[in-house]
């Protein structure tokens, strides 16, 4: 089963990521303008940011919920979220989970590993720039 990025919850995360990027592109474009990086606005942005990453985890389980078998995603919860959407222990047991899930598990999963580095690839092009505004202006 091909599963894409728009059958599953994770769109939405994708969607408030590119908000966040234009958001970012204006805030920057105004610092330069201005000849002042604005950084409580940076600051906000990549808080944005990291919040989308922690909903991303929440998105997980829900898309896994709705898109395996009963018995599946039981064994998965009971192993792998004992403590509810954990994004960064579901990080570090990426290859476990992997191999403990099926053909359309492993799928929701390679696209949640890309929505969470789209994300934080965000946070850091945004903390980049910031940075390098600060050294321009």
């Amino acid at each position: 089963m091909k599963l894409t990025r728009k059958q599953t919850a994770l769109r939405y995360n994708w969607y408030v990521q590119l908000a966040v990027d234009a958001a970012a592109l204006l805030v920057l474009a105004l610092s330069w303008h201005r000849g002042a990086v604005l950084f409580p606005w940076v600051a906000a942005l990549l808080l944005l940011s990291l919040g989308n990453v922690f909903a991303c985890g929440r998105s997980l389980l829900g898309t896994l919920k709705r898109m395996l078998p009963n018995e599946e995603y039981q064994r998965l919860a009971a192993r792998y979220f004992p403590y509810g959407n954990r994004w960064l222990w579901t990080l570090l047991q990426y290859k476990q989970m992997k191999g403990m899930a099926g053909e359309t598990g492993r799928a929701v999963l390679r696209l949640w590993l890309g929505v969470i580095g789209v994300c934080a690839g965000s946070m850091l092009a945004i903390y980049l720039a910031a940075y390098l505004l600060t050294i321009v202006l």
